[in-house]
Parts: structure tokens; C-alpha cells; sequence
């Protein structure tokens, strides 16, 4: 039974009610208005579901530039471009080779490339470990899909102990009797990193520092939306208008899935 004074339960009750959705547009409305039950949360916009994290705080408001984000974009719920993962995670696996994986040399060692690029973007700050475990998590959920074949991941059932999720998300889940998903566990991953990167900017500012990564989550959220490659002729992302938005884990979700 969900605890609405518990922003952890409230996160993944978001993130199972999205993604377990079929009609995603009316779904959106009935997840905003629950969220405004919980929270209070009057100025929420009504376009994009905004972070529970930050409502948990007294954070909402609109969300222009993830709106803008989306804009010319094809987006169902939260699995992204989760549909066309192959492979699976069976029931057995335990752990996760990344190392003999990135040998390969195929798409997938591709993402595990980047991801790892991203973990390493944070490390170089203290207080690392929180983000860097949820972003571990979800590169070998994400990696493991090449070593079993014939299960869809995206849809698939992620044991815990394989992806290495702290025992107090594991009793979390259990107790919503959530199934965790690939699609899942990048959405809630975006949450954490969402809600912390703000933290951070929040703390930073107050101290008079002004823009660009100023922790690991910062780090890792400014790495994921730097265009690299022919698309940079299309403009910079507005990183920090995102950070700040309480709806900005959905850009960021959209991200992850696309690797």
C-alpha cells in the first residue's frame, strides 16, 4: 500500500502508472491530479508530470522548456525507445560482465560506452555514491540484454540483485508489488539524478557559483544533453533551465532510453 508521506513510494507509484498506462494522455492527466491530491500542488503543469521529489519540497510550477524538449517528438509514457531493445534478462543472471561486454564492439557496448562516460562525469565529486549506484544499476540492466537471448528486456522483469539496487528500494517495491522494468528503473533513475542535480544547483547558487555542473548529478545530467555530434547545428539544450524545471526528468528519462 503506498504511503503518500513517503516520496519514494509516491516516485514509483508515478513511474508504474505511466508506464503500465495504454492511454498515455489521459493516463498523464489522472497521475497530475493525483500528485495535486498528494502534494497540493496547484501550479503543477498540466502538460508534463512533474518530479514527486519535487513536490515532496514545495517545487512546482511549469515546465516550458521539457514541454519544448518534446516538441516534434513521437513519446508513449515512459518506455521511450525501449520497444526496440532485443535481448532479455532472465530470472537467473546475477551479475553483469560490463567489461567483456564494451569488447564486443556491437550498439550495445556502444551504450554502455556512454553510460559509463556519464557515471564517470560525477565521480570526480565528493558524495558521489548515491547517483553512481543508480546509474550503475541501470547500465547493467541495460548491458545484460546481449548475454540472454529470446526475452524482451524493456518488458522484463529485473531481478534486484542483479542490477544491485540498495535494500530499501528492493523492500520499497516489494511492498507496491511493483515489477521493476528496464523502462522503469531509467525512469526512476532520472527522478534521482533529476532531484539531486537541482539540490546541488540550488546549494552552488546560494554559495554565488552560477551555471555548469557543480556535482555528480549536475555532471551527469549537463553530459547526457552535450550534443557531439551534426546535431549540434541545432542548438544547445538548455541544461539548466531542465535542472531547474520540476518536470525535467522526463527529458531526461527520453535521454537514457534513447541510448
Amino acid at each position: 500500500m503506498i504511503d503518500k508521506t513517503d516520496a519514494e513510494d509516491v516516485c514509483w507509484c508515478v513511474v508504474e502508472s505511466v508506464a503500465s498506462a495504454d492511454d498515455t494522455a489521459s493516463n498523464l492527466i489522472s497521475v497530475i491530479h493525483f500528485l495535486r491530491e498528494v502534494y497540493g500542488a496547484e501550479e503543477a503543469d498540466e502538460k508534463v508530470i512533474p518530479n514527486p521529489a519535487f513536490l515532496a519540497n514545495g517545487h512546482d510550477g511549469l515546465s516550458p522548456k521539457t514541454r519544448k524538449y518534446f516538441t516534434g517528438r513521437t513519446f508513449k509514457g515512459l518506455g521511450g525507445s525501449a520497444v526496440s531493445l532485443a535481448g532479455g534478462l532472465a530470472s537467473g543472471v546475477t551479475a553483469v560482465d560490463v567489461g567483456s561486454i564494451l569488447r564486443e564492439g556491437s550498439a550495445v557496448g556502444t551504450t554502455a560506452a556512454h553510460l559509463i562516460g556519464i557515471k564517470a562525469a560525477g565521480t570526480g565529486f565528493k558524495k558521489s555514491e548515491t547517483v553512481t549506484r543508480w546509474v550503475d544499476a541501470m547500465l547493467k540492466a541495460k548491458v545484460a540484454k546481449i548475454g540472454v537471448r529470446g526475452v524482451g528486456l524493456a518488458g522484463a522483469a529485473i531481478p534486484i540483485p542483479a542490477v544491485g539496487l540498495a535494500t530499501n528500494i528492493a523492500t520499497t517495491v516489494a511492498k507496491l508489488g511493483i515489477k521493476v522494468t528496464l523502462s522503469k528503473l531509467v525512469a526512476r533513475t532520472a527522478m534521482e539524478v533529476h532531484w539531486r542535480a537541482y539540490q546541488e544547483t540550488v546549494i552552488a547558487g546560494a554559495f554565488g557559483a552560477r551555471g555548469g555542473p557543480v556535482g555528480p548529478a549536475s555532471a551527469m545530467f549537463h553530459e547526457i544533453f552535450t550534443k557531439r555530434s551534426f546535431t549540434r547545428i541545432f542548438g544547445k539544450h538548455d541544461t539548466a533551465a531542465l535542472i531547474k524545471e520540476p518536470a525535467g526528468w522526463m527529458a531526461l528519462n527520453d535521454k537514457l532510453m534513447l541510448m
